[in-house]
């Protein structure tokens, strides 16, 4: 049966393409979106844990349009902040968020009080200068590098062409920081923040903190950043739907280009099947020839569809500034839908020519 089966994929060339190409379409389809948002978070993730600050104090946001939803926050806080026992230093924060460099996704851009940011981040400028003015920002290492900045290039924000001054390390937060000031004039919030970092004196008693901060400046919102961090994943609006969308796609999308595929070829082989009944075979080893068949169109493609997604993936980390990770787990599921699939596209075909009558098989043209 096996022989049967080689033949079957070697008489019909491009009918067994055709369904590789949809099987490998659909794990890419998991392959690559997962890999992608799994590397998006694990960056964030890292350049987060890297700030330095225990505590985040921010403000509930206004309306969904006004300045205030962006830089809610007053800056008068920060003086409250230091005036409080246990804590030993702060740095506001503004953030905007504008289309990724590379024409995909988002890029966050940070507004810092450099000299208060670097005390608790610890970044150091390795190349050019500080920013000096509202039309200059500093990039970190790995922005650089991938883009190919260096101090005295462009780079797009709020529109506008603005200079590169420096660039610093270690990557912490985002990849792009302007000073606040500029920040604020750029989005009419003068004396505003998105909110303010503060470190403890002491981080074993952060929890402590955290209760004296709210119990003394009531209404805010008062988070420990580890909590912020385990959180991430979950906190991005519609992450786990668009992951569930990217599956059934997948899954639908192998299935009928399998189902196609298998159908027409059913109807190709009809007097083949006719003789294979008319010599005594049955339904069950009938639709276990075409399964296995399909089967075996399916491992080919999930065996394409992976080496073209690490490929892919290798090309997007060259050639943009987006992370990507792949991940056992979901390099497996991606393995199984592509099976599944196939299984599963052509198990009405496999009936069908299962059930086929002999005598009409045999005379069909």
């Amino acid at each position: 049966m096996d022989n049967l089966i080689i033949s079957n994929i070697r008489q019909r060339p491009i009918r067994t393409l055709i369904s590789v190409v949809g099987v490998a379409l659909g794990v890419i389809l998991v392959a690559l979106n997962t890999g992608l948002v799994e590397g998006m978070l694990n960056d964030r993730l890292r350049r987060e844990q890297g700030i330095g600050a225990e505590i985040e104090f921010s403000r509930r946001a206004g309306g969904p349009l006004s300045p205030q939803s962006i830089m809610p926050l007053d800056l008068r806080y920060l003086d409250r902040l230091l005036r409080i026992e246990g804590v030993e230093s702060a740095s506001p924060v503004g953030r905007y968020i504008q289309t990724g460099s590379s024409g995909l996704g988002f890029e966050n851009v940070e507004g810092i009080d450099f000299n208060s940011y670097s005390a608790i981040s610890g970044i150091k400028i390795v190349e050019g200068r500080v920013f000096q003015s509202d039309d200059e920002v500093i990039v970190d290492q790995f922005r650089a590098e991938r883009s190919h900045l260096s101090v005295g290039s462009r780079i797009p924000v709020f529109g506008k062409e603005l200079r590169v001054s420096g660039i610093y390390s270690p990557e912490v937060g985002s990849r792009v920081k302007i000073s606040l000031k500029a920040l604020q004039n750029y989005l009419d919030a003068p004396n505003k923040c998105f909110s303010i970092l503060v470190k403890v004196k002491d981080p074993s008693k952060q929890e402590e903190m955290q209760k004296r901060i709210a119990s003394e400046l009531p209404g805010n919102v008062v988070i420990l950043r580890r909590d912020l961090q385990l959180g991430l994943g979950r906190n991005i609006p519609g992450i786990k739907g668009f992951v569930r969308a990217v599956l059934t796609l997948s899954i639908v999308v192998s299935s009928l280009v399998i189902l196609l595929a298998m159908y027409t070829t059913i109807t190709e082989r009809t007097r083949e099947i006719g003789i294979l009944k008319s010599l005594g075979a049955s339904k069950r080893y009938i639709i276990g020839v075409i399964e296995k068949e399909a089967i075996a169109i399916s491992l080919i493609g999930v065996g394409a569809g992976l080496i073209t997604s690490f490929i892919a993936g290798w090309l997007i980390e060259r050639y943009t500034s987006l992370s990507i990770e792949f991940s056992w787990s979901w390099i497996l599921i991606a393995g199984l839908i592509g099976l599944v699939a196939g299984v599963v596209g052509a198990f009405y075909p496999a009936i069908r020519a299962a059930n086929q009558d002999p005598i009409k098989a045999l005379a069909y043209e």
